[in-house]
């Protein structure tokens, strides 16, 4: 049974959804090693559809693998963000770009608002920066042109990442920005609708805002303010 608190205190919602994943993963790994172990250690080859089984098992660990490693993600977003040391977004920019090496290819990308600004911010914004990349990488129409905008004043700075990408309903923002919502099946846009919802968790946690400005099939712009 789950101990209800920490140092004699309620546990967190972060701590508690850490600790569900956690059981779950014993609990996923067990199932995707017996799989495992069936398909190894069978005496004779397998009939098809008994293969075919294992590997709907096996595929479906994988899968649930990915969603445990983003919900873990999420919980981790919404604590000790503003304890974090600083750096030069433009190096977090560049990082993040690298990091979808995969996807950025034949991308035109116009970045030099953002690498010439000097701003430092906290590291975490690196991994917002991924994930809206990602976004105007992933739900692409034609060429991929993406432009980071910026807005500066004396107290904060907003930075927009802009695609040309299939855009959404307007009508839709509030929906995509909570956790393991989708506008579009997985077999069209792969993914588990947690993307966003990360950013915006760490935004908040930051005390920043995170928004959109979007037409269906007209592009995107995703914007965040960070404190200077």
């Amino acid at each position: 049974m789950m101990n209800g608190s920490r140092k004699g205190g309620p546990r967190s919602e972060e701590d508690l959804l850490m600790a569900v994943i956690h059981d779950m993963r014993g609990h996923l790994r067990t199932s995707v090693s017996r799989a495992q172990m069936i398909e190894r250690d069978a005496s004779t080859p397998l009939a098809p559809h008994l293969r075919k089984h294992l590997n709907d098992i096996l595929t479906a660990g994988r899968d649930m693998d990915q969603l445990l490693n983003r919900l873990a993600q999420y919980a981790a977003a919404g604590a000790g963000q503003e304890s974090q040391p600083a750096g030069d977004i433009g190096i977090m920019f560049n990082s993040a770009l690298r990091r979808l090496a995969e996807r950025n290819h034949h991308a035109e990308i116009d970045s030099q608002a953002i690498l010439q600004c000097g701003i430092e911010v906290p590291y975490a914004i690196e991994g917002v920066l991924r994930e809206l990349l990602d976004n105007a990488l992933k739900f692409r129409q034609g060429p991929v042109k993406i432009t980071v905008l910026l807005e500066q004043s004396f107290e904060k700075c907003s930075f927009g990442i802009r695609d040309t990408g299939i855009g959404f309903d307007p009508e839709y923002y509030e929906r995509i920005m909570r956790p393991l919502e989708r506008l579009h099946p997985p077999n069209v846009y792969e993914g588990c609708g947690m993307g966003l919802a990360i950013c915006q968790r760490i935004i908040q946690s930051l005390g920043g805002r995170l928004w959109a400005e979007s037409k269906l099939n007209a592009g995107s712009t995703f914007w965040f303010t960070v404190a200077v």
